[in-house]
């Protein structure tokens, strides 16, 4: 009994059920006739050969025979799903049914040692995705060709070439569709990870498991095939196609997307380490430009301590003299000296005094010695420290604290010291009357004090960095020297480049020694 197969007319969806050999045309003569007087009474020969292969022939026909829209000029070999025309009447080509539910999903162990021949046109198809990526090596843009030449063969409608990761899911690599799901079953795509099978999939909907999924209805999915990707020994993804028609695929399909596995496996990896090491260089002269940027900053703030330092040198030699020459005149003849005038002078004098020890100070800042230490209380007690400021010009101070990281390694004479030097340029900033908001969060691995207000959309940098150099408050005495004792902890002082006063002003420190 011949072979079996189904021929569905196009335009109608009507289905042929015919046995091969079967000639078709208008005439009576045909095994299978239409009315489509642009046909011939014996138009085409479809048969079957020894091997197994589907062969159409053009019987001398007037208007020829078309597969896949190109003429044939004798004859030419059909595969499931392929579509010819004789005349005006278009067809596509399926397996019967009978022979389809003989086998759902047909899987092979890569240990099979089975050989097949590659015609021409396959090398071809191999040589030319072989030269893609001797060309290029983005994977992205090559996608769109690699899947223009598998459909000159395999003419599937979806295709997918995926990775496997830790935990098994599968991540697109390039997509023959915008569709970014693969319908395969989890358990076939399990086997396939575990043991290294390739499979085809000749009737989804004949498989109960199958045709329960959403996407392989949505999609219409009926044929598949799917190989994995094997470089030194290891499974690290899969290419896939399916079409929409039952039966589109044989084992020499199978076998051919095996070589091509196995050729694009090492040239896939060797373009994702590519790709991913060209992001790293990226990346790398990314972080040595701003580090260098912040370099040339920090070594012109350093030129700016040297040369505040040699001024205060300078600077205290004569306002010595003078705080000595006023304090002895007052001593001398209290009774000839104008009160207010001298005790300005005397003030002026001991504020520039205190001016020049903080210079002092900050030139001398020791590094740190570190103790686990209640940040909560060195905040407060720096806060209590400041009453009288807080006093003249009525600002109330609030602080709260809502990380369970209280206790933390740092030095806490210098840390005190950071905060106290950030409330004095804020206080000396707050207008009369004005409550300070003082938050300890948490901030990854780091805790931060901030003075002020700012939400998970404020954009802060560093003191040191290029959008904060043209605001008044960057080049401040005290802020250097707060930043400087985070910096020396580990930590960083942030300040927001878009905001109009000092505030808020973000003292960030680690919670370990291990930043």
């Amino acid at each position: 009994m011949g072979r079996k197969i189904i021929l569905q007319e196009l335009s109608s969806g009507k289905n042929y059920t015919i046995t091969l050999p079967c000639i078709l045309g208008r005439g009576q003569e045909a095994d299978l006739s239409f009315p489509d007087i642009t046909m011939s009474q014996k138009h085409a020969l479809v048969e079957e050969t020894d091997n197994g292969d589907i062969w159409i022939e053009d019987l001398k026909s007037t208007n020829g025979v078309y597969v896949a829209d190109k003429k044939i000029r004798d004859k030419a070999v059909l595969r499931t799903g392929d579509t010819f025309q004789l005349g005006n009447t278009k067809f596509l080509l399926s397996e019967s049914e009978e022979d389809i539910s003989r086998q759902t999903v047909i899987l092979h162990s890569l240990k099979q040692s089975e050989k097949g021949s590659l015609d021409h046109e396959r090398l071809k198809v191999i040589y030319d995705i072989t030269d893609e990526f001797a060309s290029s090596q983005d994977i992205g843009e090559l996608g769109e060709r690699i899947f223009s030449r598998f459909r000159e063969i395999f003419r599937q409608d979806r295709g997918y070439i995926a990775s496997f990761q830790e935990d098994g899911s599968l991540k697109p690599i390039c997509l023959c569709s915008s569709n970014e799901t693969v319908p395969v079953s989890r358990s076939i795509v399990d086997r396939l990870l575990q043991n290294g099978e390739s499979f085809i999939l000749e009737d989804a909907l004949s498989d109960d498991i199958l045709r329960a999924k959403e996407s392989i209805m949505a999609l219409k999915v009926r044929s598949a095939i799917c190989v994995p990707l094997i470089y030194r020994n290891q499974i690290y993804g899969l290419i896939y196609l399916d079409r929409n028609v039952p039966g589109a695929y044989r084992q020499e399909d199978l076998e051919f997307l095996r070589s091509i596995g196995s050729i694009l496996a090492p040239l896939i990896e060797n373009a994702r380490l590519w790709s991913e090491l060209r992001h790293r260089y990226t990346d790398t002269v990314e972080t040595l430009r701003a580090t260098e940027a912040r370099l040339i900053e920090t070594e012109r703030t350093a030129a700016f301590v040297r040369l505040a330092h040699s001024m205060a040198h300078e600077i205290r030699n004569p306002m010595m003299v003078i705080g000595g020459l006023a304090r002895k005149i007052a001593r001398i003849g209290p009774d000839h000296v104008n009160n207010d005038s001298f005790n300005a002078i005397i003030l002026s004098v001991e504020r520039v005094e205190k001016v020049l020890k903080e210079v002092d100070s900050f030139v001398r800042i020791p590094p740190p010695v570190k103790i686990l230490s209640r940040i909560d209380r060195l905040v407060q007690e720096e806060i209590n420290g400041h009453d009288e400021e807080w006093h003249n010009k009525s600002i109330r101070p609030a602080l709260s604290v809502t990380t369970p990281h209280i206790m933390i390694p740092v030095d806490p004479g210098l840390i005190r010291k950071a905060v106290s030097m950030a409330l004095r340029e804020i206080i000396f900033a707050l207008p009369h009357g004005a409550a300070l908001n003082i938050s300890i969060t948490d901030s990854g691995n780091k805790i931060d004090i901030t003075f002020g207000n700012t939400d998970i959309h404020t954009h802060l940098s560093e003191l040191f960095d290029p959008e904060l150099k043209d605001r008044p408050w960057s080049t401040s005495l005290f802020l250097n020297m707060a930043h400087k004792i985070l910096t020396d902890h580990g930590g960083r002082l942030l300040m927001d480049p878009n905001a109009l006063s000092v505030l808020p002003v973000v003292m960030r420190i680690p919670v370990t020694d291990r930043v």
